[in-house]
Parts: structure tokens; C-alpha cells; sequence
């Protein structure tokens, strides 16, 4: 049977890896975007950056950048009170407030890593137990409602930084497979440009851009190969070009560490699944 901590360490590591998959390839320019005047986000201040803060913030509240939401995040996972309020020591100094893309990536790494140690220490006993005093005015609660609230941050959070991610594509919107058929865009360039194609559902795309030298066993960014994204929506005249390319069935995805066969049974896909069934 499994446990609350096992609940809580799949939900936190679930939420996560959709959160990593979104920041995936994040550029200085999203970091810094301000799509509105008066948004609230990190500066430059002597050595370092800070962000933009208020005691009593302003109401209504003021838009957060990418920077703000991510550094805001950064601060959550690895706050000191997601030690202390369970009754571990805090080892981590509070983290720098991240002035690139880059280094907001690899702090949100870290702070993940430090959050989901503290979460897998957690044994039932300590999930049950008041947090008392050192929680303040939440004394009384338990370990699991601040383990779900952390959670609760880390969910919302990733989700706003996944919409204005979008929001800044959209306001910048590329196709960039015209480009790659005219020679203008090259394997070396963009070595996932066919599963991309499949992840678009542009199946009319996927031979040409294999002519190219596009190979068919890329992922994603979300971590899928074009034969599990044909597998799952069921484009089996697209899977079976896939197969005779070479595609390799075995790989799993990075999201359900699943492979392809594995997709076509998740998702219904009784004709993928027939087909399947005679490569063996």
C-alpha cells in the first residue's frame, strides 16, 4: 500500500518535471520580458540582483516576470521554514537572486533538489505532528497541510510561469518548418525539428523533414519521440514511416517513462496497438 509520504514525494516530483519541461530552453529575453509597465520583477544592485517586494504588497497586484515568479519560487523551495517547521536543521544559506536565465535554471535545480530531500526525510510520525511554535500562528497544523502547501506553491507557480512563457511565444509566433525545408534550418540547428513536427500534428511534414536528415528519435522538449506522439493520437500511417526509418520503440518518455507501446495503450489506440503487435 502506499504511503502519504510516497503520495506526496510522486505528487511534488510529477509537478516538478512539468515545471522543468516548461522552463526548457529559457532565454534571457523571456526572463526580463515585461509585457505591461509597473511589473514587478528582479534589478540589478551592486554585486548582485534583487527582486521587487513589499511587506504588504499592492492591491490589485502588480504582473510578476518570469525572473520575479521563478527567483519567488527559488525562495519557496529552499526556505528555510521547509526544514525548520518540520523539525529539521536548515543546511542551505538563503540562495542569490538569479540574473540569467541560466542561473535561474540551475538555482530552481537546486532548489527542487533541497525541497524534495526535506519531503522524502518526512516519515509518518512527522507528517501527523503539530508543527508547534516555530510555525507561529499555524502551530496547530500538521505536517502534511504545510507539505501540501508547499506543493500548492509549487503547482501554481509552475503554472504561471508556463502561461507567460506562452504568452511570450505567441506574441513572437514562428514556423519554423518552412525554413527547415528550404535549407534555411539544419539537424545541427535544431536536431529535434521532426518530433516537434509530431508534437504539432503536422504528419505531412515528418518524411520530408527524415529526407533531410532529421532524425526520428529526438525528444521533445517535453520528452517525447515523434513514435510516441504518433503512437498516442493514433497516426499510424505516420508510425509505420517512423518504423521503417528505424525508429527505435523502446525508448521511454521522460514524463511516464513510458515506451511507445506503452503510449498506445494508455491512450486507446487499439489499431496502434494491433499494429505493434506484429513487429514483435
Amino acid at each position: 500500500m502506499t504511503t502519504l509520504s510516497q503520495n506526496l514525494l510522486e505528487l511534488s516530483d510529477f509537478a516538478w518535471q512539468r515545471l522543468r519541461q516548461r522552463v526548457a530552453g529559457l532565454t534571457d529575453d523571456e526572463y526580463f520580458w515585461e509585457p505591461f509597465d509597473g511589473c514587478w520583477t528582479i534589478h540589478k544592485s551592486g554585486a548582485g540582483f534583487v527582486a521587487d517586494a513589499s511587506r504588504i504588497p499592492p492591491a490589485p497586484a502588480p504582473f510578476t516576470t518570469l525572473a520575479w515568479r521563478i527567483t519567488h519560487l527559488v525562495d519557496i523551495l529552499q526556505a528555510e521554514r521547509t526544514a525548520t517547521w518540520f523539525g529539521q536543521p536548515a543546511t542551505d544559506d538563503p540562495p542569490p537572486v538569479p540574473g540569467s536565465a541560466a542561473d535561474a535554471l540551475a538555482a530552481l535545480d537546486h532548489a527542487y533538489e533541497v525541497w524534495r530531500s526535506r519531503l522524502a526525510a518526512l516519515s509518518q510520525e512527522d507528517l501527523d505532528r503539530p508543527m508547534g511554535e516555530i510555525a507561529g500562528p499555524y502551530a496547530e497544523s500538521d505536517g502534511t497541510s504545510f507539505a501540501l502547501h508547499i506543493l500548492d506553491e509549487l503547482i501554481h507557480h509552475g503554472a504561471e510561469v508556463g502561461t507567460v512563457r506562452d504568452f511570450y511565444r505567441g506574441l513572437r509566433a514562428e514556423d519554423p518548418f518552412p525554413a527547415a525545408l528550404e535549407g534555411r534550418i539544419t539537424p545541427a540547428e535544431r536536431p529535434a525539428l521532426l518530433a516537434e513536427a509530431a508534437a504539432a500534428q503536422r504528419w505531412d511534414l515528418i518524411p520530408k523533414l527524415a529526407e533531410l536528415g532529421f532524425a526520428v528519435d529526438e525528444r521533445t522538449a517535453g520528452g517525447m519521440t515523434a513514435a510516441h506522439l504518433a503512437a498516442g493520437t493514433g497516426a499510424l500511417d505516420t508510425l509505420r514511416f517512423l518504423v521503417e526509418r528505424g525508429a527505435d520503440l523502446s525508448i521511454k518518455d521522460t514524463q511516464f517513462d513510458a515506451d511507445v507501446r506503452g503510449w498506445a495503450a494508455w491512450f486507446r489506440q487499439p489499431e496502434i496497438i494491433r499494429y505493434l503487435e506484429t513487429l514483435r
